[in-house]
């Protein structure tokens, strides 16, 4: 366990971050499932982030970086060390381009949504698929995600990051360093980043964008938003899509799953959409233990009966 006490006072409360001592997470995470930890702090600054990281290394402590929560599964154990959350790294800024080109400049803990009604009422089109999209920037561009055929990458410029180097080791010299990575192609796949798997912490992410006179932006956005909505996104906790898709199965992965008559089984409080065959909702007081096992279950059947090894798009901490 964690020495509570002596970490607290590491961080400086009022001026640095919010911190909080013994933290219900499940509230934290689109899921609502998942223990407790025994400090979450949120930090008011990129400074403090970076304080923070290079204290928790220093320390040896364990720690975890928590965005919107909207693709975790957070353990029903909780987790024994400190959640970082980047809820309070919130602000978006404006840089001019070149003729219509716009960059949005935006700190990891910014709602997508957020992000996106901000260019929509700015006449900025580029971002009106991520309508609706839970979660923030910075995970967003952690898990490159993808919404109607486009993806975070085809609209990143520069993305800011602190990336740890391995050469130093105590508090005084920094372990995490600030550095910069702009768009290649290259190093961007289907749902997978140049940061996925990686210990680099997404502090900032750069949008290209446009300036348009097209007033039909706003009705393109709130037609990709409804058709969230038709999908039953937000009809029960869940984490949107929980396998990614497989163009060499021929099909999407919810069809896969509802031709195999699956849909609606339940294992606990977790149960496979009635409408959605990639969609797992918690229906009933599920934890993360049902929803794992539900997980299982499918991938189990599915490689079963088609041959096929779906993986997951949600994580499991």
């Amino acid at each position: 366990m964690i020495n509570l006490r002596e970490i607290s006072q590491k961080f400086n409360i009022e001026e640095e971050f919010g911190v909080y001592e013994n933290a219900e997470m499940s509230r934290r995470f689109s899921f609502k499932v998942g223990g407790k930890t025994p400090l979450l702090i949120e930090p008011l600054t990129e400074e403090a982030l970076l304080k923070a990281l290079n204290i928790l290394e220093a320390e040896k402590i364990p720690y975890f970086i928590l965005g919107g929560g909207t693709n975790i599964v957070f353990s029903d154990n909780g987790f024994d060390g400190v959640v970082i959350s980047t809820v309070k790294l919130n602000r978006i800024e404006q840089l001019a381009a070149d003729g219509d080109d716009v960059i949005l400049k935006c700190q990891c803990g910014v709602l997508m949504n957020t992000l996106v009604n901000h260019a929509v009422k700015n006449s900025l089109t580029g971002l009106e698929e991520f309508c609706g999209l839970p979660g923030t920037c910075g995970g967003a561009g952690y898990m490159n995600a993808r919404c109607f055929n486009k993806e975070i990458s085809d609209v990143v410029g520069t993305i800011t990051y602190f990336d740890k180097n391995s050469s130093k080791n105590d508090a005084s010299g920094g372990i995490f360093e600030k550095k910069t990575l702009s768009y290649d192609k290259s190093l961007w796949q289907y749902k997978i980043s140049p940061f996925t798997g990686t210990d680099k912490v997404i502090v900032s992410v750069e949008f290209r964008v446009r300036k348009t006179s097209d007033s039909s932006i706003q009705q393109k956005a709130s037609e990709f938003m409804k058709e969230r909505v038709e999908k039953g996104h937000f009809k029960f906790p869940c984490a949107g899509s929980v396998f990614k898709n497989n163009h060499a199965f021929g099909k999407p992965t919810g069809q896969i799953v509802d031709e195999l008559g699956l849909k609606g089984h339940s294992i606990g409080g977790a149960q496979i959409a009635p409408w959605h065959g990639n969609i797992i909702i918690n229906r009933e007081n599920a934890t993360s233990k049902d929803i794992k096992e539900l997980v299982e279950f499918v991938k189990e059947k599915v490689k079963e009966k088609t041959g096929f090894e779906l993986e997951e798009e949600i994580l499991f901490y």
